[in-house]
Order: C-alpha cells, then sequence, then structure tokens
C-alpha cells in the first residue's frame, strides 16, 4: 500500500509540475490584438492566445489578421482591417514584413486611417522576428500626403488620441552648430504631435525653424540649416531616412561647415529607434558633394566625433 501511495504523490506532482510548464509555453504565444475604440478616438487592445507555434510566424500573422477582423471579443470596436480590404500578400525579409493590401484600403483617411495603420503594426510587430511594418497598396507604397510612408514600428504611433484629439509629447535630441560653426550641439527638446505627422518630418522641422524658436541662448547655439530650406518628401526604409530637400539647402551658411550642416540632421533622425542611416536628394536628385563634404551621395550615419564634448 506504501509503494502504491507513493506512486499516486509521483503521479500528481507529474501532472502538477507539466501542467505549469503548458501554462508557461502558452503564455509565451499570447498577444495583444489592437482595435480602434467605438468612439473612434484611440486604441484599446486585448489578449488572444494564438493557436500556431510562436515559431510558425506565417500562421501567427494570419491568426493576427484575422483577430483584427473581429472587433474584440464583445464586438464592441472598430475594426482596423476592413472586410472590404483585402490582404492579398504579405512578405518577410529578415526582421521586415511587408502587407500588401488591396485598393480599398484607402477609402480610410485623416485620423481613422492612421488608428486603423496604428492598430495594425502594433499588433503585428509583437511577432517574434519582426520589429518593421511597411505597407503596399496593390504593388506600390503607401503614400500620406505625396509622401511615401515607409517602414513603421510601435514607436511610430502614439498609444491613443483624446476624443479632443490632444497632442502627445515626446522628449527628443536636436542637433545645432556651436558658436564656431564647426560642432554640433545636443540640444534635449519636448516636441508636442498627433500622429498625423511622420516624427521623422517634425524634428526636421524643428531643425530648420532653427533654436530661435525654441527660446535657446542663440550666442552660444546657431542655426545649422540655411533659411528657406524646405522639405520635399521624408521617408524612411530598411532603416533608411530618405530626405528630399529643395534647392535652398545649397545656399550655405556661411559661418556653419558642410559637414555641420549634414550631420546635425544625421544624428538628430539617427536618434529614431527605425533609423540607422540618413540618404540625401536634392530636388530630386542625387549631389555628388556639398560643400567641402565629398561623396555626398552615399548615405551618411550617425558622427558622434562632431559633438561637442562627445567622443
Amino acid at each position: 500500500m506504501k509503494r502504491l501511495g507513493y506512486f499516486f504523490i509521483l503521479l500528481l506532482c507529474t501532472l502538477l509540475f507539466t501542467s505549469c510548464g503548458e501554462d508557461g509555453e502558452q503564455g509565451k504565444n499570447n498577444y495583444q490584438i489592437y482595435y480602434i475604440d467605438s468612439d473612434g478616438a484611440g486604441l484599446v487592445s486585448e489578449e488572444y492566445q494564438a493557436k500556431a507555434s510562436r515559431q510558425d510566424t506565417v500562421n501567427i500573422i494570419r491568426e493576427l489578421f484575422d483577430q483584427m477582423k473581429t472587433g474584440g471579443k464583445d464586438g464592441i470596436y472598430q475594426i482596423p482591417v476592413s472586410p472590404e480590404v483585402e490582404i492579398s500578400n504579405f512578405q518577410i525579409k529578415e526582421n521586415q514584413l511587408s502587407v500588401y493590401f488591396s485598393a480599398g484600403y484607402n477609402a480610410k483617411t485623416g485620423i481613422e486611417e492612421i488608428l486603423s495603420r496604428a492598430a495594425i503594426v502594433k499588433t503585428l510587430c509583437q511577432v517574434e522576428g519582426i520589429e518593421h511594418v511597411e505597407f503596399y497598396i496593390e504593388d506600390q507604397p503607401l503614400m500620406i500626403a505625396g509622401n511615401a510612408v515607409g517602414m513603421m514600428n510601435a514607436d511610430s504611433f502614439t498609444t491613443s488620441l483624446s476624443e479632443t484629439r490632444e497632442a502627445q509629447s515626446r522628449q527628443v535630441a536636436l542637433y545645432f552648430a556651436d558658436a564656431s560653426g564647426k560642432q554640433l550641439i545636443e540640444v534635449s527638446s519636448d516636441v508636442t504631435y498627433d500622429a498625423t505627422e511622420p516624427l521623422a518630418k517634425l524634428l526636421l522641422e524643428e531643425l530648420i525653424a532653427g533654436p530661435d524658436t525654441m527660446n535657446l541662448d542663440t550666442s552660444v547655439i546657431h542655426p545649422s540649416i540655411p533659411s528657406g530650406t524646405k522639405i520635399n518628401s521624408i521617408t524612411i526604409r530598411d532603416n533608411i531616412c530618405y530626405v528630399d530637400l529643395s534647392n535652398e539647402f545649397n545656399e550655405m551658411l556661411a559661418e556653419v561647415s558642410s559637414d555641420v550642416t549634414i550631420y546635425s540632421i544625421v544624428n538628430t533622425l539617427c536618434e529614431l529607434s527605425n533609423v540607422n542611416r540618413v540618404q540625401f536628394t536634392i530636388a530630386g536628385e542625387l549631389q555628388e558633394q556639398y560643400g567641402e563634404t565629398k561623396e555626398f551621395h552615399t548615405a551618411f550615419e550617425r558622427n558622434l566625433n562632431l559633438i561637442k564634448g562627445g567622443n
């Protein structure tokens, strides 16, 4: 009888440990599915346990898309993937996911489109190995206000927008010229935005506006970009930020070196988690040289040596 008792105790312990192990594995396969709230003012999420193996990336993505079409457990939320929008294909390349939508996607505009896009990206970026998502409409990159949206990640969007569309705040680093014009000075700044404009474009606009608009000490911190420069387009793809500027950018500041002007932009944009290089064009054309800086047609990486007090 004693041996029988020990056997049942051992069996019970084995079942308990097995059960705990299964729960732990199941927990690893949980995802937050993002929807638009019933008021259309922000995002909400519900936990979902996927049926496919976490390593089965293709079927996990299909499951998550299917869940986004449900409106949540009670069906009370607005769905980010409309029934009339077909997902014709998706492709995975390294850590990037390209999703191909039918033309029906273009029916959504403004805040509704931004929230739909945010819900999709934030859901899909939870998939193991997926760090960035890019949208295509038919075979063309998604365009907003004439600019290709490019690669997005969960940080590309605010978590929600209030009913009054209150702007969100984020601390960023901007790089301006020092008094000598030969080095960069890092300036921390709180920028406000409502997700209707790419953050990369907003940062570049802050640089162009210059330190005067930020109430900084202009005897120490100087503008780094020629006045009147306009942003023709800005797109992020494969961790490269493609910046097309107007011809005014070539009207260089006499007191600022060309390297400082270039790297004020590069270092600022490379602060973004989805940017590690910047490629310039002027009026849509590659340019071999900018001032004394040669090979201006190549993509630039961050340069810490130009930062005052940096290494």
